[in-house]
């Protein structure tokens, strides 16, 4: 799989309703006064972040912020962070910025693999810069009971600290059909001083939640021409390799994800992928967790040509 933290230059970047049953939406307002404070991403928990109920509430102090812990021992890039807030399990997509030996700053790339799909915008102008980062969360379906994905907004200070606070969340009751959606928005605006010129400085967090079916089997067929089979791969999903060798003649390759609904009917899923000469061919399949979250994996596929 593609590692998903990716670094780049700011200097090179320029209440949703949602109607369907069994399912309410909580867009949090991640605005306020946070004294300059920059939002940088967000910390999604499949619990309400109660900061002044926890046991440990007197380590954030009381202004209702859980500072995270950044490791930086494997090295001073963020692509090599990693940062933790307490013992608390949750998904991060994060844009940190960190200074360069030059002087230069940059922002940052910390994605956790739940998070797939992302995407992250930067438009700088003179007066103003804009930050724009998304993804998605895959989740199984589920027949019963009450699934809750809380987006808590993430700042970072101007002397490098990060912290999480309170945030609202969506959840949906009843069953989850595949292909059911739901997202949580973020917002934050601010104003920083830099060079002696006021900027404004706004940024935006969307995650979308995309319910799925578990897939239980993945068939890798290699097609020549003629639309024969020169070779058959029957893999679980966890076995899908990082590499797959393409014979010397196939001309393509077809896949069937065998997936399990919740009566237990059979849905398959096909995928048809062709050599290209200008950039690299990645199989995409999905591997569930006992948790109920879907990650998803990327296959090179290693052409003979």
């Amino acid at each position: 799989m593609r590692n998903k933290k990716k670094m780049f230059r700011s200097c090179l970047c320029l209440f949703v309703m949602l109607l369907l049953c069994g399912c309410s939406l909580a867009v949090p307002d991640a605005g306020g006064d946070r004294g300059g404070d920059q939002m940088i991403g967000v910390f999604i928990t499949t619990e309400f972040l109660d900061l002044f109920t926890m046991e440990d509430a007197a380590a954030f102090g009381n202004e209702g912020r859980l500072y995270a812990e950044i490791d930086k021992s494997r090295g001073a890039d963020p692509i090599d962070w990693e940062i933790s807030f307490g013992n608390l399990d949750g998904f991060q997509l994060l844009t940190p910025l960190w200074t360069m030996e030059n002087g230069e700053n940059c922002w940052g790339n910390v994605c956790s693999e739940e998070v797939s799909d992302t995407d992250i915008r930067l438009n700088v102008a003179d007066d103003s810069r804009e930050r724009s980062l998304s993804g998605t969360v895959y989740v199984l379906q589920k027949r019963n009971g009450k699934r809750a994905y809380y987006a808590n907004p993430v700042y970072q200070t101007a002397d490098g600290r990060i912290y999480a606070v309170q945030g609202h969340g969506v959840s949906t009751s009843g069953e989850s059909a595949e292909g059911m959606r739901f997202s949580s928005e973020l917002n934050a605006e601010t104003t920083i001083t830099e060079n002696g010129k006021t900027k404004a400085e706004k940024s935006s967090v969307s995650i979308e939640y995309a319910v799925m079916s578990e897939p239980v089997q993945i068939r890798v067929y290699q097609m020549d021409p003629e639309h024969r089979v020169i070779r058959q791969d029957d893999l679980k999903p966890e076995e899908v390799p990082e590499e797959l060798a393409v014979e010397k003649d196939a001309e393509y390759i077809l896949t069937e994800v065998e997936k399990e609904g919740l009566t237990g009917e059979k849905i398959v899923d096909r995928e048809v992928y062709g050599y290209r000469a200008d950039e690299e061919t990645y199989l995409t399949t999905f591997c569930a967790r006992a948790d109920g979250i879907l990650l998803k994996r990327e296959t090179k596929l290693l052409w003979n040509r």
